[in-house]
């Protein structure tokens, strides 16, 4: 079965943050909670290739499926009000991707459940040290990051590749500068 995995993280208006956070946040907690277990296994795992489906599963990649009429309103209501990232992959998932690629110890700088997150100004601004940090790598660790992640999503376009490594960081620091707030979601339309 094809499908198109989405990752898009877009800056968005505090009014919107309050609107969705009571209805993603404890959609995402819950998941967080049950996730922990299989994310201690992830990030002990050995260094090679990780049980992907398991990986998968994990992410939970479909968590807001439920929800996508509202996530493409607010992503067709604020994509042209500036940058914002949006990466996809034929049979993957981008955040899937990106947690294989930086490895736990960096990934989870990130804040949310694997690519999933509402954030208010504060904590874009507070959470903004952390996404660079994580993001903030030599040519020799870039390089090697590149690598895995073509390893882990085998059907991914150089340009939502380098969307994945090179978007986030800009998009966080635009919201961080103008007070907006942060929406985070993966999402597998049909």
């Amino acid at each position: 079965m094809s499908f198109r995995g989405y990752w898009v993280v877009m800056p968005v208006p505090v009014d919107v943050v309050a609107d969705v956070a009571p209805v993603f946040t404890p959609l995402i907690d819950a998941q967080a909670a049950a996730g922990r277990e299989g994310l201690e296994r992830w990030r002990h795992e050995s260094p090679g290739r990780p049980d992907v489906t398991e990986l998968h599963d994990l992410a939970a990649p479909y968590l807001l499926d439920d929800h996508l009429d509202v996530l493409f309103g607010i992503w067709g209501t604020h994509e042209a009000a500036g940058p914002f990232l949006e990466s996809s992959c034929r049979k993957g998932y981008p955040a899937v991707g990106l947690a294989h690629a930086l490895r736990a110890e960096r990934f989870l700088a990130l804040p949310g459940w694997f690519g999933h997150f509402v954030l208010t100004p504060q904590e874009v601004r507070a959470t903004l040290p952390a996404v660079q940090a994580a993001l903030d790598l030599t040519p020799d660790q870039r390089s090697t990051v590149e690598q895995r992640l073509y390893d882990i999503l085998d059907e991914v376009s150089e340009e939502d590749a380098a969307a994945l490594l090179d978007d986030l960081v800009p998009v966080w620091r635009r919201a961080a500068a103008t007070g907006q707030g942060l929406i985070g979601a993966q999402a597998v339309p049909c």
